[in-house]
């Protein structure tokens, strides 16, 4: 594990994978872990702010808390934060602005007694109150309600504009460094208690490849056989995968050069550069199409291909920043999840399709110089 606590974070059930790093963006790209230290605006931005003061948490009407385990840091939350925000900034010593007059300040270090009071996770080390001016639509329509767990919360009251924007962004941060949003009390109803809303890390599913380069149908499901199986244009015609994929105790790349082979992957970088040569960056003519496929009961999933003008705003520096990217979307088909728990199949089904769609993307990221993109817009890389 590094001892840089950017790269202590990740966002995937498979365990020899390793940490998946949160990257920093800046005007001279994505941040590396050993880059850390030249961006670094000061020790003294992030220092603790000593024990967070209880009392002001209790009442109707108090502000939200972001809580964290001990072993993240203020780095941590902030490199998220520019991902997300592109005016996230620390701007004084324990304040860090998210967007526009949305501000996280702390971070408060949390005791035992912090956390019996306000009801926290044990594991929970650190805290940060979020700042916001208010912005609320009214009562959650009764036929909406159920539907989304943050706006269930505020229920009584729903938060519109850049407060929903950035509770919603917090929730992200929570859910790839395992934190916790605790809502206040009377957010739900009118003599509601406070609420603890804690993402499960293995939520964010999708995963989406951005490129320059394109790769057209049989190329692409050559290329993504050995690690997603057999991929057909008729969504209609899922079938039960013939053959198991067993990746549980190997690294993806390991497989896909024990599947492929490093001519072969050689030769797809070679066949890719070629077409890219051919017809530059003019992806505007290409046309989208959908590969399905299965890893499982419950597992069915989709690859959508289709050009793109428009980049999450953490990939905003990228050197092609203003031309179409071919965007390679890897959804799975699931029923909607809403709030329910998930049953043993379905959690089993969705470690699949978490293991095949670490793999394709790795892969599609290495082949087509492409960047990988979760759910939350966060940035994925691995080591």
């Amino acid at each position: 594990m590094s001892d840089n606590p950017l790269t202590d974070t990740s966002t995937f059930a498979r365990v020899e994978t390793g940490k998946i790093p949160a990257l920093r963006v800046t005007k001279q790209g994505v941040q590396s872990q050993n880059q850390v230290a030249a961006i670094n605006p000061g020790a003294s931005l992030m220092l603790s702010q000593g024990a967070l003061p209880t009392t002001e948490f209790t009442e109707v009407g108090c502000s939200q808390l972001v809580v964290f385990p001990a072993g993240v840091g203020g780095e941590e939350v902030e490199a998220l934060a520019v991902s997300l925000w592109e005016d996230a900034a620390w701007i004084a010593p324990g304040r860090l602005r998210l967007s526009g007059q949305a501000q996280l300040c702390g971070p408060f270090s949390l005791n035992q007694e912090n956390r019996k009071i306000l009801q926290l996770p044990s594991g929970c080390g650190i805290a940060f109150r979020l700042d916001c001016p208010r912005q609320r639509a009214g009562a959650l329509a009764p036929e909406l309600q159920g539907a989304d767990s943050l706006t269930d919360a505020f229920a009584a009251s729903e938060p519109i504009g850049l407060e929903y924007e950035v509770l919603s962004g917090l929730l992200a941060i929570c859910r790839r460094l395992g934190g916790s949003l605790r809502i206040g009390p009377g957010n739900r109803a009118k003599d509601s208690s406070a609420e603890l809303l804690s993402p499960d890390p293995d939520s964010a599913v999708n995963l989406t490849v951005y490129s320059p380069y394109w790769i057209e149908i049989e190329q692409l499901k050559s290329l993504l056989n050995p690690v997603l199986g057999e991929l057909s244009l008729d969504g209609e015609q899922l079938k039960e995968p013939t053959r198991r994929v067993e990746r549980a105790n190997r690294e993806a790349e390991e497989l896909v050069k024990a599947q492929l082979g490093e001519k072969e992957l050689q030769r797809i970088a070679a066949e890719a550069a070629a077409f890219d040569k051919e017809v530059g960056f003019d992806l505007r003519n290409s046309e989208a199409y959908a590969l399905y496929g299965s890893v499982g009961k419950g597992a069915d999933f989709c690859v959508g291909v289709q050009t793109s003008l428009q980049l999450p705003s953490s990939l905003r520096f990228h050197p092609h920043q203003g031309q179409p990217f071919a965007s390679y979307q890897l959804q799975w088909l699931s029923e909607p999840m809403g709030r329910r728990r998930l049953s043993r199949i379905e959690r089993v089904a969705r470690l699949k399709v978490i293991n095949a769609f670490e793999d394709a993307a790795r892969l599609l990221a290495r082949i087509s110089d492409g960047s990988v993109v979760d759910d939350d817009s966060f940035l994925i890389t691995w080591t």
